[in-house]
């Protein structure tokens, strides 16, 4: 926004947010058991590299994205990564979380080190992960996919809003003349 000769120039573009296949969700839970009797430290998972493959139920000849963010947050490892929707699969695989038809999340890793814990649990402190699946049933309750780009078509009262906003700015700015 610049002024200039006693007038204001000024430029708004109106564009959706892009649906480029963002996606976020609890890869795995710690301390939880999974289906395989194992439970996962907090500190098990140092990620130190810049992409690890999306794939399909762990197909390895379906790779769907790529995950481009890992982090310890609260009670599980969280991944932010995006879907390659130039693929068909992943197309598919997005519009099944958008329908609620899936949801789950589950972690391809190789074990370097665990504990023995009772009743047989194995409990994994320090893995290499490898890969992050869409699926529909994760071994680990509670992996899941928490979040999905998806555009929402602005409501009237938003656009009503905006436009007051806008109109209120320029009266004010043009009290500055």
């Amino acid at each position: 926004m610049t002024r200039q000769n006693d007038h204001l120039d000024c430029e708004v573009r109106f564009s959706p947010p892009a649906e480029d296949g963002t996606i976020e969700g609890v890869a795995v839970r710690f301390d939880v058991i999974d289906s395989y009797r194992t439970s996962f430290d907090r500190r098990a998972f140092a990620w130190e590299g810049d992409r690890l493959p999306m794939l399909w139920n762990h197909r390895t000849d379906e790779v769907v994205g790529s995950v481009r963010a890992v982090s310890v947050d609260g009670d599980g490892l969280k991944v932010r990564g995006r879907l390659n929707m130039e693929v068909q699969r992943a197309r598919e695989i997005r519009a099944m979380l958008i329908a609620g038809d899936i949801s789950g999340l589950s972690i391809g890793f190789r074990r370097l080190a665990d504990e023995p814990r009772a009743k047989g649990i194995r409990h994994i402190t320090k893995a290499e992960l490898v890969e992050v699946s869409f699926v529909a049933m994760p071994s680990v309750p509670g992996s899941r996919v928490t979040s999905v780009r998806v555009h929402q078509e602005p409501s009237h009262a938003s656009a009503v809003a905006f436009v007051n906003a806008i109109r209120k700015a320029t009266r004010s700015l043009e009290t500055l003349k």
